[in-house]
This record gives structure tokens, sequence and C-alpha cells, in this order.
């Protein structure tokens, strides 16, 4: 969005916004005008995350995203560039991009490390899926000489050896694949088991991916919805999972509320985004993302990009 087409969707927002506060329910952490204006450029700040990657898929793609060995390396556009042709290789590398995170300051390198920028040959989903033992102790192996760090959202990982390291995350993964055959038909299966519905195919993929070590609220929620934005999948959240979470959970006491601390229940909370969320229309992701950010820093929008 360039800035009128933003300020224009502002002034939307604000309109759905003070509807839902004066005919549906009461928002009274965006009662305050700053409030309002703080949560509506979180949402802003959130939808303009979620379409990046649907722009990214409009775009030619060099190899070089795909080249771990390359400073271009990007997992997300590599596996927007290899979705149809090898899409096996391309849901490995969201769970890589997924596990590492994007690092504000090392961006991808970590990511790249972990796909093989010091080998030969990077470590490709037919190589790591084959042998995930020796994947794991070439990791072990090597960990003291990556110099990439993990994003905010997986800053508690580690690479060291032992039954909580990458190593050990990636084994229960390729576990959680073999027992479907592939990724296609792990997505193929959840489809069908959910009649095709995209929101309830997320709420199953969600459950299983519990056998993932490591990968907690945040790691499976994200995982999936990339998949959803790569077009590994089609798939949509369908809760923002706020009982298994803080910031979300915080987020929502405080715009319905209007305190962080209130006694309202994580299934009641659910229940209210849903319904503003069917108002906004902006999806699951969206509210979950705005509503953890805007918690921070309610009635001053502060731009967060970690």
């Amino acid at each position: 969005m360039n800035a009128q087409q933003k300020e224009q969707r502002a002034l939307a927002l604000e309109a759905q916004l003070l509807s839902f506060h004066q005919n549906t329910m009461p928002l009274h952490g965006a009662a305050p005008p700053e409030n309002m204006l703080a949560f509506i450029w979180q949402l802003i700040d959130s939808l303009q995350r979620v379409s990046y990657v649907q722009t990214v898929r409009g775009r030619p793609i060099s190899a070089a995203r795909a080249d771990p060995r390359s400073p271009y390396f990007d997992p997300i556009r590599a596996a927007v560039a290899l979705s149809k042709a090898q899409a096996e290789e391309a849901f490995w590398l969201v769970f890589l991009a997924t596990h590492c995170g994007r690092n504000l300051r090392t961006e991808w390198q970590l990511a790249a490390e972990l796909y093989g920028a010091s080998e030969g040959l990077p470590w490709s989903w037919a190589r790591v899926v084959n042998d995930p033992q020796s994947y794991a102790d070439w990791i072990e192996e090597h960990h003291e000489e990556f110099a990439g760090k993990f994003g905010n959202h997986r800053k508690y990982e580690s690479l060291k050896p032992g039954p909580k390291g990458t190593g050990a995350v990636v084994r229960s993964y390729v576990d959680w694949i073999k027992g479907f055959g592939s990724h296609t038909a792990m997505v193929a299966q959840a489809q069908a088991q959910a009649n095709g519905n995209a929101r309830r195919t997320f709420s199953v993929l969600y459950e299983q991916m519990r056998k993932v070590l490591r990968f907690g609220r945040t790691g499976r929620f994200d995982y999936l919805t990339m998949l959803g934005k790569v077009g590994l999948a089609n798939i949509e959240a369908d809760s923002t999972y706020m009982n298994e979470a803080t910031g979300p959970k915080r987020g929502a006491r405080l715009l319905f509320d209007g305190q962080i601390d209130s006694n309202t229940g994580a299934r009641i909370l659910e229940a209210r985004v849903a319904e503003l969320e069917r108002h906004l229309g902006v999806g699951m992701q969206v509210m979950e993302d705005a509503m953890c950010n805007w918690q921070k820093s309610p009635n001053r929008y502060i731009p967060f990009r970690g």
C-alpha cells in the first residue's frame, strides 16, 4: 500500500471499528482516540505483512534466492519459486524459515547456514528425510561455526546438542511428515478430514503439528499461516489460539475490557475476536498480529519489526 492507500484504509477501519463499538460490542480499550489510532495502524502494518508474500508471488524470483551460499538467499522467496515444481522442497524451506526466524541483524543467515551454506550440496528435503540423523549430527558438530541468529519469535531455540536442540526438532519434524508420506499428502489428508474448508483444515494441521518439538503456539501458527501465504496449502487461520499465548490474550482483554489483566477467559475472548474479525474482514492472522503488537504500546503507535 502506498501512503494514500494506507490513509484510505485507515479511515475505513476507523469507521468499521466505531460502528462495531457503537452497535455490536464495546471496544473499551480502543475508545480513547489515541488508542483507536494506534490500533488502526497496527492493523495496517499487519495487513501489509500478510500481503507481502502475495506480492512476492506475482514477481519474478531469482534462482539466487534458493542458493544458501548467495547473499541474496531468502527461504520464503525460494519457497514461492519452488512451490509448484518442487513442492516438498518448498515446504522444507518454510519450515527452516519458521524455525530460524528472520533476525533483525543477521536476517536469513542462520536459515542459509542450516540449509548448507558451507556445504558442497544443500541439505535438501530429499537428503534430510532420507537420513535425518546425519543432518542432526552435522548440526551438532558445526553449531559453533554458525554466525546467524534466531529471530525474535524463536529467541529461546538452540543449536546445541540435546533433546531440545535443532537436531532433535528436525528429527521430530521429519517423523511427523513421514507419517503421511509427504508434505502434500499431509495437507491432502487434512483437507479431506475438513471437507475442504480452509479454516477447518488449518485447525486439523495445527493439532497434528503438536508432535513437532519446540513448535508451540507461535511456531505452529507462523508455519501454517506461511504455508497458506506461499500457496502450498489452501488454509487460513481459524483462531488466534490465544489460550496458549500471552500477547494476543493481553491484547484482546485490553481491546474489549479496557484492561490487560481482566478475568475474561480465552474462550469468550476468542468469540469476541471472531465477531470483530468478521466485521472487519481482515483475517485471523492480522487480528493476532495486530492485537499482540498493539498491547505493547496501546496509546502510541510504534512499528514492530522483530
